[in-house]
């Protein structure tokens, strides 16, 4: 068994403890035993049980399992092909966020740090392991990160299509490069974020025509202060002229009154 204890450097979010890796006996245990961090093992090969919250997981070659702060765990190797398996316990704000993770799941082996990697480093090696948690979150949380930062854009446009909005300005609010914002939306939702803001307003000076707002009114309310280039991008949207569309939401609204 090779153990790494590392100096507590206090990051905030991500603080790497321990490093470790060990070559199990047949049936060797570990546990009971409840922790104050987050501790992940990743099986290089072979196989084992994770036993906690009185369920069996099985685990083998190329999977990580997840152990959680004040979690009563026990780990066994199997009896025939006990498991190879390195380990790395911190934690941090962001340590948090691996509680959403399922007990088993796959990795790449190239994601997971090796203690063998960082034998002799010195005083730098918890920086790097720092680095490298964070790539394992990028890949394990990826996705999810993506997608709330695109409901956040749709959020802050929603709230905010009465002012004057720029992309840069949105970027700057979710601390993102504004071509990383504006590609990740487009890949997201098929539109661009001008072309989802220009949808918002549209939607919005419907309805205040609708009600019998004129074209004016509608568009200071929609966050245009130009009325004439308000009527050319609702004519391009809708088709036809804002005052146009007005007069014949009146006429269909009459109608039905009428009937």
């Amino acid at each position: 068994m090779t153990d790494l204890y590392l100096t507590n450097r206090h990051f905030a979010d991500l603080n790497p403890l321990l490093l470790g890796r060990e070559a199990c006996d047949r049936g060797h245990s570990f546990g009971p035993a409840m922790r104050k961090y987050t501790l992940l093992h990743y099986v290089e090969c072979g196989k084992g049980t994770l036993y906690k919250d009185g369920q069996a997981y099985p685990v083998g070659a190329g999977e990580v399992f997840v152990i959680l702060p004040q979690e009563i765990t026990l780990y066994r190797a199997d009896e025939r092909d006990p498991w190879v398996y390195r380990w790395i316990a911190f934690d941090g704000a962001l340590s948090e966020r691996f509680a959403a993770l399922p007990p088993v799941f796959a990795l790449a082996d190239a994601l997971f740090p090796d203690v063998r990697d960082y034998e002799g480093m010195g005083g730098g090696a918890e920086y790097t392991l720092a680095g490298a948690l964070f790539r394992m979150m990028a890949e394990l949380f990826g996705d999810a990160q993506d997608e709330d930062y695109v409901s956040r854009v749709k959020t802050y446009i929603k709230t905010s299509y009465m002012k004057e909005i720029r992309v840069e300005e949105i970027a700057k609010h979710l601390s993102l490069d504004r071509r990383y914002l504006t590609r990740l939306f487009k890949q997201k939702t098929g539109r661009t974020v001008q072309e989802y803001l220009l949808e918002v307003r549209m939607r919005e000076a419907c309805r205040h025509l609708s009600i019998e707002r004129g074209v004016a009114e509608a568009a200071r309310l929609c966050g245009y202060t130009d009325v004439c280039n308000f009527s050319k991008m609702f004519k391009r949207k809708m088709g036809v002229a804002p005052s146009l569309w007005r007069e014949r939401t009146e006429e269909k609204t009459k109608e039905k009154t009428e009937v």
